[in-house]
């Protein structure tokens, strides 16, 4: 029964988690066969859109909990063989160990990770080793000009939280284009009253327990669909960046 609830609500009831789930997935290519990496998968809501989509995935993450509750619900709750979807504790820094075991990837999924990591930029050249010429990386990370971007407090010494804001579209050229990545698409993900309703969950999650936001996340459902398609100042970007054919 509680498999049954968790599922009627996934991903959750994070705003800006579930505009992740609608939106980026229309990106990917749709497929009978190719692999697809989910570097930082958190509740596996991507890597299981990527699924859906007709790839084998991979989901990696450092966090043990992850693991174990993504294998539960895709493998043991929904019954998917882990020939085609399976999750494993990994190192994003660590390329080899996945090209010896799958090969180079067809697309590769990094939501809200970089923002995370000092070293961005060994991450994207591990991301460049990984992928097949032709192949896409889908990138979303905090919008660096949100106000609330701006004053969330930073870890300094790396330990879980925001090492910066986040990234604006000329920071992820100035991160991506040196590689030899092409920037293809962008989009701008999450308006203010999504923000507005989404906040307030949180704070109240924060003080009362997760479930202490689901009043919030019911209340909020009417008003989502006047939330901007296109805002002005996006909570978060999504690039979709690719190696080109002619690369190695």
């Amino acid at each position: 029964m509680k498999d049954k609830i968790r599922w009627l609500i996934y991903p959750g009831i994070n705003l800006h988690a579930r505009i992740r789930y609608a939106r980026i997935p229309r990106h990917f290519q749709s497929r009978s066969e190719g692999t697809v990496l989910d570097a930082g998968c958190g509740n596996g809501m991507l890597s299981w859109k990527a699924f859906k989509a007709g790839s084998r995935v991979v989901g990696i993450t450092l966090k043990d909990k992850e693991v174990n509750g993504c294998r539960h619900l895709f493998n043991d709750y929904h019954g998917i063989p882990e020939k085609r979807l399976s999750f494993r504790n990994h190192n994003l820094y660590d390329s080899q160990p996945l090209i010896d075991e799958f090969g180079h990837f067809d697309e590769i999924i990094c939501t809200e990770v970089l923002e995370h990591i000092r070293d961005d930029r060994s991450v994207c050249e591990t991301f460049w080793k990984l992928l097949k010429p032709g192949g896409r990386l889908h990138i979303t990370s905090p919008n660096a000009e949100h106000p609330y971007n701006i004053a969330f407090p930073l870890d300094h010494d790396e330990k879980g939280g925001h090492v910066r804001p986040g990234y604006t579209m000329e920071t992820y050229r100035q991160l991506f284009e040196p590689i030899g990545f092409r920037v293809e698409k962008s989009e701008g993900l999450g308006g203010p009253i999504r923000q507005a309703f989404n906040s307030r969950i949180k704070s109240m999650q924060e003080r009362f327990g997760a479930v202490a936001g689901l009043p919030l996340f019911f209340l909020s459902l009417p008003f989502l669909p006047f939330d901007p398609k296109n805002p002005k100042t996006p909570f978060s970007l999504y690039v979709m960046v690719v190696k080109p054919l002619d690369t190695k």
